[in-house]
C-alpha cells in the first residue's frame, strides 16, 4: 500500500467524496474535465491458478473528451488520482449559523476561509502501446497503454560467469533492458545461486528471480521495476463500501499442497529431455510452474515460503481506495459478520467523475478432506507430523489443517491468512474438550480502537504538573523543591546559558585549567610576567622593532627581520620571501634556481603570479618518488624551451559535479584505453579528414563468410522520428543532447543492431556494425539487379531468335 496520510484514506470512505484526476501526456495536463474515463487494470500472480513469478502488465485505457493530435506509440503518461480532503475549501471561524425561519435570515461572519487541499497518489508511468482512436464525430480521443515491460520484450543473453547469484542475474536483467529498479526490493532478494538462464526474453527472465522469492514482478506506482511478496497493511474495508451484492465468498479455503516444476535439459544440439520436479503432495490444490535453471533443493525451498498460505477466494465490487496495491491484504466482513483476509489478486479502478474498483482473488480451490488410498508407511508419517514442547509432555502442531487426536495441553500454531494464531486443546465449561484460540496477531477492533483514539504522548506529558500552577502556558513547570540532579543528569549544550548564572568566585578556582583562548584579561600588568612560557596566546595590535624573531631546528633556521623572511640550511640561503616575489635558490646560496613573482599590469589594475625558471634549469612542482627515480604526479617546465610537462595528471570535477576540461589544446597523440568511454556534447567535426577503424587481415581470425541476410535485416528496420528528452540523464545545461528532430531507430525494437552501454544502461545503436549492414544489403542488391539483367538480356535474345 502506497504511504498517504489518514486525512486521505478518511477522505475516500466519506460518502461525499470528490474525487480527482490528472493525466501527463507530451508535456501537457489534463484534469477531470478533460478526461471522460480512464479503465486501470493489472494483476499478480496469474489468473485461476496461484502463479508465482507472474510478470502481468498493467495497463490502461482512456478516453479523452478532446481530440489530440500527434500522439505516437512509446508516448510516455502519468496518471495521478487524488480525494479532497474533507474539511478543506469551507469557511473557518463563524460566529453562528445563518438560520431561515419565521422570513427572517439570521447573520453569519466570515472570518477565514480554508483552501481547497487534494491529496494525489501516482497510478503508474505508462507507454501507448497499440491503439489511438480520435473519434472526429464525438470529439473524444481515447489511447491504450502499457506499463514498462512493453520495453523487455527483447531476446537476454547474459555475460555473466556461471553459477551466480539471483541478484546479479536481476541486475544484469534491468541494466541490458534499460530498466529502472526500485532498489529496496532488489536489495533484499534471496541468496540463492543458479545456474545460466537461456532462451528467455527479459521479461520471462525477471519472471523467473520472482519464482525464486514465491513472489510477482511488477512495475510499480513510480515507474520502478519491483519483485515483491504479499503483504499485510492491515486495510480494512466496511461493509458500508461494498456495492450492492458486491462481495462474493468461496468458503472453500484455498491453499497450495505442493508445487511441480517443468524444467528442460539440453542432452545435446539436437534434442532435449523435459523432467518435472515436485515439492509437497501431489493431491489438492498445485502451484505449477516453468524454469529450466530450478533444482530440487530450491524447489523445496520456495515451497516452503508458500506452503501454509492460506485464503479465501473473493470477488469484491467497491468504492475504491487507490492507495491500495495489487498483492495487499485486505480486511472485509462476509454476510454471517465474520471477519476474513483475501489477498488482491487481480485489480481494476473505473474513474468516470467518480471511483470504482474490483479486486479479486479467483484462484481455484478444492476440498482437503478428499480421502485417497495410503499405505501403512504413509499413515505413519503423517500421524507423526508434530513435535513435542520443552517439557516432553505434549505435542506442537503447526499448519491450517486441524491436527488429529490431539490431548489436553497439546498446542497448535495455525496459519490464517497473513497473521499467526496460537490454539490449545483444553477442557470447555461443559466437560467436554476443543480447541480454544489463547491469541492471534491480528488485532481486536477494540484494542485497534483504543491505540487510535489515545492520548498523544505529547498530551501525556503536559498532565505531568508537579508545580502549583502552569503560568497558563504549554510550559512544563517543576517546582526547584522537587528535583533532585545526581551524577547520572545529562544537562544538553547551550542550555544553561551565562545569564542563568549569577557569579563565579576566582578564588575558588583550585584545580584544572584556563584555556587562554577562552579568556580576556585586561589591565594586566606586564612588570609581572618576568619568567615563564607563554603558550595559546594571540597578540594583536603588537609591532616588534629593532629585533630578529628566529626559528631553529637542527641545522635549519627561519629568520624574521626587517620585512624579509629567509630560510637558512647550515647557515646558507635557501629561499627568501620580500615585498612581492619569493626566490629559491642553491644551496651554496650563489645562483637563482628559480621563483613565484606577482606582477600588476597598471593599465588593467589585474595580477598574476608568474612562475618561471631560468635558463637551463628545470623548474619541478609536484612529489618525487626516491625509490624509483621518477616524478610521480609533477609539473616541470622546462629552462631552456619554457615547455610544460604534465605527469600522471588526472582532471576531475569541480565542486558543482561539473567535468573540468582543456580548450583550445592541440594534441600530436591521443590514446584512450580499452574501456574508457569517450562522451561527445557537441558535433563531431573532422575538418575533411577521416575515421579510420582497423580492417587489416592479420588482426582477425576466426573469418568467414557471412550468412546474415543484409536485405531482410534492413527490411525489419523501423525507423521513427523523434526528440531526445533534455534534463533527463543530467541537469547540467552544457550536457544536454541535440534538442532537434530527429530521424533514427529504437535500440530495444531493434536487437540485431542494439549494443549495451559500458559507462551507463541505456541502450546504444552500433553504427560500425550498422554502417556495414548498409554495405552488405547494397552488394545483395547490386548482386541481385545484375542476375536480373543477365536474365532479361537472356529471355531477349530467345525472344529475338524466335
Amino acid at each position: 500500500m502506497l504511504k498517504v496520510s489518514s486525512d486521505f484514506h478518511a477522505a475516500f470512505k466519506d460518502s461525499e467524496r470528490e474525487v480527482v484526476i490528472k493525466v501527463a501526456l507530451n508535456g501537457i495536463e489534463y484534469n477531470a474535465g478533460s478526461i471522460k474515463e480512464v479503465n486501470y487494470s493489472t494483476g499478480a500472480f496469474g489468473g485461476d491458478k496461484f502463479q508465482i513469478g507472474s510478470i502481468q502488465s498493467a495497463a490502461v485505457k482512456i478516453t479523452f473528451t478532446e481530440i489530440i493530435e500527434g500522439l505516437k506509440e512509446l508516448d510516455e503518461l502519468k496518471i495521478e488520482i487524488g480525494v479532497k480532503i474533507k474539511g478543506s475549501g469551507t469557511p473557518s471561524n463563524i460566529d453562528y449559523i445563518a438560520k431561515v425561519g419565521c422570513a427572517k435570515v439570521g447573520k453569519t461572519r466570515l472570518v477565514s476561509y480554508v483552501p481547497d487541499k487534494f491529496e494525489f497518489v501516482p497510478l503508474g508511468t505508462f507507454y501507448i502501446s497499440d491503439r489511438v482512436d480520435p473519434n472526429r464525430n464525438e470529439g473524444t480521443t481515447t489511447l491504450e497503454a502499457r506499463d514498462g515491460f512493453i520495453f523487455m520484450e527483447g531476446a537476454y543473453e547474459s555475460k555473466l560467469s556461471y553459477p551466480t547469484r539471483l541478484a546479479n542475474v536481476a541486475i544484469e536483467i534491468a541494466n541490458k533492458s534499460g530498466i529502472t529498479i526500485d532498489p529496496v526490493s532488489f536489495n533484499h532478494l534471496s541468496t540463492y545461486t543458479i545456474s545460466k538462464p537461456e532462451g528467455y526474453t527479459y521479461r520471462q527472465a525477471i519472471g523467473l528471480i520472482g519464482q525464486y522469492e514465491a513472489g510477482f514482478v511488477c512495475f510499480d506506482r513510480n515507474g520502478q521495476l519491483a519483485i515483491r511478496q504479499l503483504t499485510d497493511p492491515k486495510f480494512f474495508i466496511a461493509p458500508s463500501e461494498y456495492f450492492l451484492k458486491g462481495l462474493t465468498k468461496n468458503e472453500l479455503l484455498f491453499q497450495p499442497k505442493g508445487i511441480s516444476c517443468k524444467v528442460i535439459k539440453k542432452k545435446d544440439g539436437s534434442s532435449n529431455e523435459t523432467i518435472t520436479l515436485q515439492a509437497g503432495s501431489t493431491n489438492g490444490p498445485q502451484i505449477t510452474i516453468e524454469n529450466n535453471t530450478m533444482t530440487q533443493s530450491l524447489l523445496e525451498q520456495i515451497f516452503a515460503k508458500v506452503r501454509n498460505l492460506n485464503y479465501y477466494p473473493i470477488d469484491l465490487k467497491w468504492r475504491g481506495n487507490p492507495a491500495l496495491e495489487v498483492g495487499d491484504w485486505v480486511t472485509m466482513t462476509d454476510r454471517q459478520g465474520k471477519q476474513f483476509k483475501s489477498p488482491i489478486l487481480n485489480y481494476t479502478l473505473v474513474f468516470d467523475g467518480g471511483l470504482t474498483s474490483t479486486i479479486s482473488a479467483d484462484s481455484k480451490s478444492q476440498s482437503g478432506s478428499v480421502t485417497a488410498f495410503k499405505g501403512p508407511l504413509q499413515q505413519q508419517l503423517e500421524n507423526i507430523d508434530y513435535r513435542l514442547d520443552a517439557a516432553g509432555k505434549n505435542n506442537v502442531y503447526s499448519g491450517t489443517a486441524k491436527p488429529k487426536n490431539p490431548q489436553e495441553g497439546d498446542i497448535w500454531f495455525k496459519k490464517d491468512g497473513p497473521d499467526d494464531e496460537i490454539w490449545v486443546y483444553q477442557k470447555l465449561e461443559d466437560g467436554s474438550f476443543d480447541w480454544v484460540q489463547t491469541t492471534s496477531t491480528r488485532m481486536a477492533d477494540d484494542i485497534k480502537e483504543q491505540i487510535e483514539n489515545a492520548t498523544p504522548s505529547d498530551e501525556i506529558v503536559k498532565t505531568i504538573n508537579l508545580s502549583p500552577e502552569m503560568d497558563g502556558k504549554d510550559w512544563l513547570k517543576i517546582s526547584g523543591a522537587k528535583i533532585w540532579l545526581t551524577n547520572e543528569t545529562k544537562i544538553d549544550k547551550a542550555i544553561i546559558t551565562s545569564a542563568m548564572i549569577a557569579d563565579v568566585d576566582a578564588g575558588k578556582i583550585r584545580t584544572g585549567t584556563l584555556d587562554a583562548s577562552q579568556i580576556t584579561v585586561t589591565n594586566i600588568n606586564a612588570d609581572s610576567i618576568s619568567t615563564g612560557t607563554l603558550r595559546g596566546v594571540n597578540i594583536i595590535g603588537v609591532k616588534i622593532t629593532g629585533s630578529t624573531i628566529s626559528s631553529i631546528l637542527g641545522n635549519s633556521e627561519i629568520t624574521i627581520a626587517n620585512g624579509s623572511l629567509k630560510n637558512l640550511w647550515e647557515g646558507k640561503l635557501f629561499s627568501e620571501m620580500s615585498g612581492n616575489s619569493f626566490e629559491l635558490y642553491k644551496t651554496n646560496g650563489s645562483s637563482v634556481l628559480g621563483g613565484l613573482y606577482r606582477t600588476t599590469y597598471l593599465e588593467t589594475g589585474r595580477e598574476y603570479l608568474n612562475i618561471s625558471a631560468y635558463s637551463g634549469t628545470d623548474l619541478w612542482l609536484g612529489r618525487y618518488d626516491l625509490g624509483s627515480g621518477s616524478h610521480i604526479g609533477s609539473i616541470k617546465v622546462n629552462g631552456n624551451t619554457g615547455l610544460v610537462s604534465l605527469y600522471n595528471t588526472e582532471f576531475g570535477a569541480d565542486i558543482n559535479g561539473n567535468d573540468k576540461a582543456i580548450k583550445n589544446v592541440w594534441l600530436p597523440g591521443f590514446k584512450v584505453p580499452n574501456n574508457a568511454p569517450v562522451n561527445f556534447y557537441s558535433t563531431l567535426n573532422m575538418n575533411g579528414f577521416s575515421i579510420y577503424n582497423q580492417s587489416d587481415i592479420r588482426l582477425k581470425e576466426n573469418i568467414e563468410a557471412t550468412l546474415i541476410d543484409g536485405i531482410e535485416e534492413t527490411k525489419r528496420l523501423q525507423f521513427v522520428e523523434f526528440n531526445r528528452k533534455q534534463n533527463f540523464q543530467t541537469k547540467n545545461s552544457s550536457m544536454q543532447p541535440n534538442n532537434q528532430r530527429e530521424l533514427g531507430l529504437i535500440a530495444q525494437h531493434t536487437p540485431f543492431l542494439s549494443a549495451n552501454g559500458e559507462s551507463d544502461h541505456y541502450l546504444k545503436i552500433d553504427v560500425t556494425k550498422q554502417i556495414m549492414l548498409n554495405s552488405l544489403t547494397n552488394k545483395q542488391i547490386i548482386e541481385r539487379l545484375e542476375n536480373l539483367e543477365k536474365r532479361i538480356a537472356t529471355l531477349q535474345k530467345i525472344d529475338g531468335n524466335t
